[in-house]
């Protein structure tokens, strides 16, 4: 070989070192939710059939436990602003940046989780809207399952709610306990098991997944079924970091989430199921509340959906109104 020859493979080779490759996008996903909760195993579901859809060239990284530093409260601004590519969010949470996000968790507006599914259809327009108006991409909801009171005392009457130290995940929650006679503090997720530990609260409005990540037979002993929100879990990412994909990646991604969707849906009920059982084989006593309290606390909460939905945009009264009249 002369001197020519090697001086035209030695830059055939540099070049082959020297040419990029294929740019790989990376989305860190921070979730508030332990690990092992329904929520966080259904986001990594969905981050890895991302992974495979796009052939590994976007790729979501699962940060549980609020280990990323954010709060609940924090994710729908901190997706909007471009802080995190990709977020999960409790909705009712997010009602400082617009109070629509709170319109499922209106107080004893839906009853059963059919009810709920048959909301879906009216809110989810809604709901896409909103989040394009806020810099987001709505990619998939998973709801919560149905909430529950958690309490060291029997609940037997309206009478019985009165003075309990309760924490609140949100406003909506605090004016629904403080209408029922109870005390409520309004706390994110990671101050809750401190709370109770050290008896700054003596009972928790959330649902049974959640029970079970606290431990909650450690520090209560009843939970009852109230039923009185039903409460909503969104994954939203950041319009320009979409828009940073091609169009062969979004189309994947948002058929992805699409066929996905109802499968998150279904876990919610087979998590409800599966963590009142654990529940129970841990000493909680899982209760419904009579017809005759039921009725006062939907009667208490009346005023408080009235007027919430009066201080959203009309489009929260005509998804309300809506939805009755289906």
């Amino acid at each position: 070989m002369n001197r020519f020859q090697n001086f035209g493979l030695v830059s055939v080779l540099a070049l082959g070192v020297a040419a990029p490759a294929m740019a790989q996008t990376a989305w860190d996903l921070p979730v508030v939710w332990p690990a092992e909760n329904y929520i966080t195993v259904n986001a990594q579901r969905f981050a890895e059939e991302v992974a495979t859809v796009t052939d590994g060239e976007v790729q979501i990284t699962i940060h549980p436990g609020g280990s990323l530093g954010f709060k609940g409260p924090d994710m729908f601004s901190a997706v909007r602003d471009g802080l995190v590519p990709i977020g999960d969010m409790l909705l009712q949470q997010q009602t400082g940046d617009n109070p629509l996000l709170g319109l499922q968790s209106l107080p004893y507006l839906i009853d059963t989780y059919d009810e709920q599914v048959a909301f879906r259809d009216y809110y989810r327009p809604v709901l896409n809207d909103v989040f394009a108006e806020n810099n987001q991409k709505l990619l998939f909801t998973i709801p919560w399952p149905q909430q529950q009171v958690y309490t060291k005392k029997e609940l037997n009457s309206i009478e019985d709610f009165a003075g309990i130290k309760i924490r609140s995940s949100d406003a909506s929650a605090t004016e629904i306990f403080r209408a029922a006679g109870m005390t409520p503090v309004q706390l994110p997720w990671g101050e809750v098991i401190p709370s109770l530990a050290t008896g700054a609260i003596e009972a928790v409005g959330t649902s049974s997944p959640s029970a079970v990540d606290g431990s909650f037979w450690e520090f209560l002993t009843h939970g009852y079924a109230t039923r009185h929100t039903w409460n909503l879990d969104a994954i939203s990412v950041n319009l320009d970091a979409w828009n940073q994909l091609s169009p062969e990646h979004q189309d994947a991604i948002a058929d992805a989430a699409a066929r996905m969707e109802p499968e998150f849906w279904q876990s919610a009920q087979d998590a409800d199921a599966e963590k009142l059982q654990v529940l129970a084989e841990n000493g909680i006593t899982n209760a419904e509340l009579d017809d005759a309290t039921r009725a006062e606390l939907r009667s208490r909460a009346a005023p408080i959906r009235e007027a919430e939905i009066a201080r959203m945009d009309p489009r929260g009264a005509e998804v309300v109104e809506a939805f009755e009249s289906r």
